[in-house]
């Protein structure tokens, strides 16, 4: 059970980490036009976007039990991006500034509440046991950058580890702090989920 919940606490890291590595991409934007067509153009780019923003991503098997976690993740709402979840530096705690790189910008946030920690044994027959960590934030826009430059809102990171146990010679589930997870059934996922608006 205490190899899972290492890996628990690896993802806690990760959730108050740079926990999103930057993917690579580029853009461009040109601008034109004159009079009403410029206005109008100038009207519709400062005019904010508000919405659910969530990202999700999931990794099984070997990949959800390696020691240095790596989770590709796809954002949506207000900014539509893309990145890769990253175990590395230190547990998060209460108003310590955070960076999740993404593909779209920097998010930057603060976590708002020391995070919650949830472990249970979620079947003694099978030996399925689940691990999970939630990280509330609060966006800090003005250390973002990119699409998220100037953003506000809230949210929760959650990380979670779900994987079986080995049993023991008389069918119970080995609890023993050396215990490893089995690779198969071994699911490793984050999910992040808060309001958002952004400058578009």
């Amino acid at each position: 059970m205490n190899r899972l919940m290492s890996l628990g606490a690896a993802a806690l890291v990760a959730a108050g980490a740079a926990g999103v590595t930057a993917c690579s991409s580029s853009s461009s934007s040109t601008t034109g036009g004159t009079g009403a067509a410029a206005s109008a153009s100038a009207t519709a780019t400062s005019a904010p976007a508000s919405g659910t923003e969530t990202a999700t991503g999931e990794v099984t098997g070997a990949a959800a039990l390696a020691n240095n976690l790596q989770i590709p993740m796809t954002w949506s709402g207000p900014v539509a991006t893309t990145g890769t979840f990253s175990t590395g530096g230190g547990a998060p705690s209460k108003g310590q500034h955070h960076t999740f790189k993404t593909a779209a910008g920097d998010f930057a946030v603060v976590v708002s509440a020391p995070p919650a920690n949830t472990q249970k044994l979620l079947s003694g027959s099978s030996c399925e046991f689940e691990y999970a960590t939630s990280v509330p934030y609060r966006v800090d826009g003005t250390a973002s950058t990119g699409k998220f430059a100037g953003a506000a809102g809230s949210g929760v990171v959650t990380v979670t580890f779900r994987a079986y146990l080995p049993k023991l010679a008389n069918g119970k589930c080995n609890m023993s702090n050396n215990a490893v997870p089995l690779t198969e059934g071994a699911v490793a996922s984050v999910s992040s989920s808060g309001p958002l608006t952004v400058k578009s």
